[in-house]
């Protein structure tokens, strides 16, 4: 099996993120803009000064939950990385505004991030999620499968919630654009889900994240030892 690229998430200071650096991740993510959509979201500056402190050999992954292709082009003129995670509802920004984010920015690689909902059937879901990867597949360098939370208004994933992984399986065989898998996975599952799968590589934000009383103590978001595990599982699996 080819290398399974690692992705991380929820490296809230430069120190979390120069230890996953450290620990391997081949991907690092954060989310930025000038209009504050998200909690603890960076700024264009900090978002450059975080991603700067970064080995050139890790992928800086920005993130956006914003759906104005006007906001995303203006902070995309203030700080461009190297992918822009785009996380909001996949339906408020259509592929011909994605076509305008990068016929702007024509270096810059897209990440689109693909809906599934935890408890709801695979058959259930399917015709909507092959309609959607069909008209996303021409704007799109990546997909990223994340769980939706159907009570949320708020972008798609970052809920520590898993899904059924063969709706993941099913979109891997059903594209050549490149499929990182997220929703739930740490060092005890991720293995599994790979075997399951074969994606191009696998996420992980809330399971590698200290528990909140412990980021309140130590200052710190991410887990090292929970980076660890997640990366060495998912090179070894």
């Amino acid at each position: 099996m080819a290398k399974v690229i690692t992705q991380i998430y929820g490296c809230e200071n430069i120190i979390d993120a120069q230890i996953a650096a450290k620990l391997g991740a081949d991907h690092i993510g954060c989310g930025y803009g000038e209009v504050a959509h998200l909690p603890h979201q960076k700024n264009c500056a900090q978002a450059k000064e975080f991603f700067d402190a970064l080995p050139e050999n890790v992928v800086r992954v920005g993130l956006t939950i914003a759906t104005d292709v006007d906001e995303i082009i203006n902070d995309l003129t203030l700080f461009e990385p190297d992918v822009y995670h785009l996380s909001g509802d996949i339906r408020d920004i259509p592929p011909e505004g994605v076509q305008r984010i990068r016929d702007a920015f024509p270096k810059l690689k897209i990440m689109q991030a693909i809906p599934v909902f935890s408890g709801v059937p695979v058959e259930e879901q399917w015709p909507e999620i092959l309609e959607l990867i069909r008209a996303y597949e021409p704007t799109t360098d990546f997909f990223l499968i994340d769980t939706k939370d159907p009570q949320s208004t708020i972008g798609i994933g970052a809920t520590g919630a898993t899904h059924d992984r063969e709706i993941d399986r099913r979109i891997i065989e059903s594209t050549s654009v490149p499929c990182i898998i997220a929703g739930g996975l740490d060092g005890s599952n991720v293995a599994e889900a790979i075997h399951q799968t074969h994606p191009y590589g696998v996420d992980s934000c809330t399971l590698t994240s200290y528990p909140k009383f412990l980021q309140e103590i130590t200052g710190r978001i991410k887990d090292p030892v929970k980076i660890y595990e997640f990366i060495e599982a998912a090179r070894n699996a």
